[in-house]
């Protein structure tokens, strides 16, 4: 079984190189242009982006012919239904391309336990497996946001970061605290998450959320300062301050190379 992580979000070829003649530079164009389609890196590449080693990541990544996996997609119509009357709307049909996996591809997550003590007193390996077989996210009374768990929670070695450290690279969703100090020349790409509560807060006079601005998997971050955790979680409803964006994504600590 091969794990495969989002490519980060950084220029990889190590240096510029000048061409004798127009063909040399065709095919490194059409190199480059290869190489941007690949949006995954397996465990081998993404621990020599994590060294700074990113002649030996580029060359790796050249020579990779294997095919990486991916997410089905399908045309789906549904019909819209009045929460007030807890019924179909007539004529008010809509369709979209759900995102789903085949057969043998599986999701892994990566969990990093800052306080075993803390984990187990909560009972938090029990509560992330109910949380997956129940579903969540806006669409989990239709079944999505649902898991099937198969085993248990074992402990990952496989990452190798380095000891000179001078940045990190996020796994999710991130929200910066203003004590991660990042610095300017961060790569990164960014999305806006517009939420609302669910359940009976769905209901509610304002069930809106604050839009909030998120750093995706792949953004890499340069910083003075090495962390176990970066990130914070924010309150994003005026009318119920329970309701928060968690912004603290898995992060590991690398060595950027510019």
């Amino acid at each position: 079984t091969e794990i495969f992580f989002p490519k980060p979000l950084i220029h990889i070829k190590p240096k510029e190189v000048r061409f004798s003649s127009k063909k040399e530079k065709i095919l490194d164009f059409q190199s480059n242009k290869e190489l941007k389609s690949k949006p995954l890196l397996n465990l081998e590449q993404f621990n020599l982006f994590l060294n700074g080693k990113k002649e030996e990541l580029y060359n790796k990544l050249v020579q990779y012919s294997d095919e990486y996996p991916k997410f089905e997609t399908d045309l789906r119509t549904s019909v819209e239904i009045d929460r007030k009357k807890l019924s179909s709307k007539e004529g008010q049909l809509f369709s979209y391309y759900p995102k789903f996996l085949d057969e043998t591809t599986r999701i892994v997550f990566f969990i990093k336990i800052l306080n075993q003590s803390n984990f187990d007193q909560f009972e938090s390996e029990q509560v992330l497996k109910d949380v997956f077989e129940i579903g969540f996210g806006k669409k989990k009374s239709s079944g999505y946001g649902q898991f099937e768990t198969i085993g248990n929670i074992d402990d990952f070695t496989g990452f190798q970061e380095p000891e000179k450290q001078n940045g990190f690279v996020s796994l999710g969703n991130y929200l910066p605290s203003p004590d991660d100090n990042i610095k300017s020349e961060s790569k990164y790409d960014f999305i806006v998450k517009y939420g609302r509560l669910g359940e009976e807060k769905s209901l509610s006079e304002n069930p809106f959320k604050k839009p909030i601005i998120l750093f995706v998997a792949g953004s890499v971050f340069y910083s003075d300062i090495v962390k176990e955790f970066y990130g914070r979680i924010a309150n994003l409803s005026e009318s119920n301050p329970e309701a928060v964006q968690f912004g603290i994504p898995f992060m590991l600590n690398c060595n950027l190379v510019p």
